[in-house]
């Protein structure tokens, strides 16, 4: 079968969606919401994908982990290091749905090799990931449970601080990054280019560097087990997971036109919404979610008419929702518009 399935990595409304979308334009994502046959919860999007490609001795690893697959592993648990710009608030920082920051590779490579020579002998190291963050490298034995970036706008920036056994060794060296961000000649080149500073590198989503992955990791070392399938983006969760089954990895299509029939099997999209912010610092959750509903959900719910593809799921906010074609007509869920639908 044919299946086109679009993931929105980084969206997460918890909850009640935000007043600003009730009037934006996303008929797509309205439609597939409306009249999808199946509409599941989803704890973890990259527990489901790991599943659904038949990879499901990686489905409960930690991310970073599986995003070091094939990279060298500069320690024995590894973690993301996510780039963030914070808004100094009324007695606390906050992050901005904008503020997941992408840092170009002479850039990363410029970062981490400072950060490597400045925390020399401290137990932890950085390397470059392709997706414009970072790889931490940290002692064996080190466990936190932590909060990824894209959650932090709800769940606040105390509250989604590292808890857990390890969580003072990671908060303390938070602080330290924190510092030594704060003087360093990048933020200067940022202001100088109209940049808004890089104000910490967000540790989270790591553990044991696991057998398979990282040091060990052979390309293809699950070869097969994928029939084909093709991850389009820079998600590194999901570049981990293709080179871990073999799957084929490619940048993400240019919006419109979509054009997915030369398919063998199924094809995964990661799209981000951090992406549509940066490109277009002016927009508004609403506005960013309305730029991908008309550049790639659309174009995929064209070729699902046009039996181009036999079948469409889309992942966000927690949510699962499969379409098929005859599922058009079905007409007893009441539409609800822009983020409504996404609830």
């Amino acid at each position: 079968m044919r299946e086109l399935v679009i993931i929105i990595t980084d969206l997460y409304l918890a909850g009640a969606p935000e007043p600003a979308g009730a009037a934006a334009a996303m008929p797509a994502l309205e439609h597939i919401a409306r009249f999808a046959h199946q509409r599941e919860p989803q704890a973890d999007w990259r527990a489901w994908v790991a599943r659904s490609l038949g990879l499901t001795q990686y489905a409960q690893l930690p991310p970073a982990s599986i995003a070091a697959a094939g990279q060298p592993v500069p320690g024995e648990t590894v973690w993301f290091a996510s780039p963030l710009h914070l808004i100094a608030g009324v007695g606390r920082a906050h992050l901005p749905r904008g503020g997941r920051l992408c840092l170009a590779p002479q850039t990363l490579a410029g970062l981490a090799a400072d950060f490597n020579s400045t925390f020399a002998g401290s137990g932890f190291a950085l390397a470059p990931l392709a997706s414009g963050e970072f790889l931490l490298g940290a002692p064996r034995g080190l466990a936190a449970r932590t909060c990824e970036p894209a959650r932090v706008p709800q769940a606040g920036l105390l509250e989604a601080l590292p808890l857990g056994a390890g969580a003072a060794v990671l908060r303390r060296l938070g602080a330290e990054i924190e510092m030594w961000l704060h003087a360093h000649p990048l933020n200067a080149q940022r202001a100088r280019h109209g940049e808004p500073p890089l104000s910490q590198l967000w540790i989270w989503g790591g553990g044991e560097a696991a057998a398979g992955t990282g040091r060990g990791a052979p390309p293809g070392a699950g070869a097969g087990q994928g029939h084909g399938a093709v991850v389009y983006g820079a998600d590194p969760y999901l570049a981990g997971l293709a080179c871990l089954g073999g799957l084929g990895c490619a940048p993400l299509p240019p919006a419109r036109p979509l054009a997915p029939a030369g398919l063998e099997f199924r094809a995964l999209m990661a799209l981000e919404i951090s992406e549509a912010l940066r490109r277009e610092p002016g927009w508004d959750l609403a506005a960013a979610l309305a730029a991908l509903d008309r550049g790639w959900i659309a174009p995929g719910l064209e070729a699902l008419r046009s039996a181009s593809i036999e079948r469409l799921t889309l992942l966000a906010n927690d949510r699962l929702w499969r379409l098929a074609r005859a599922d058009r007509l079905r007409r007893w869920r009441p539409r609800r518009a822009g983020l409504g639908a996404l609830a």
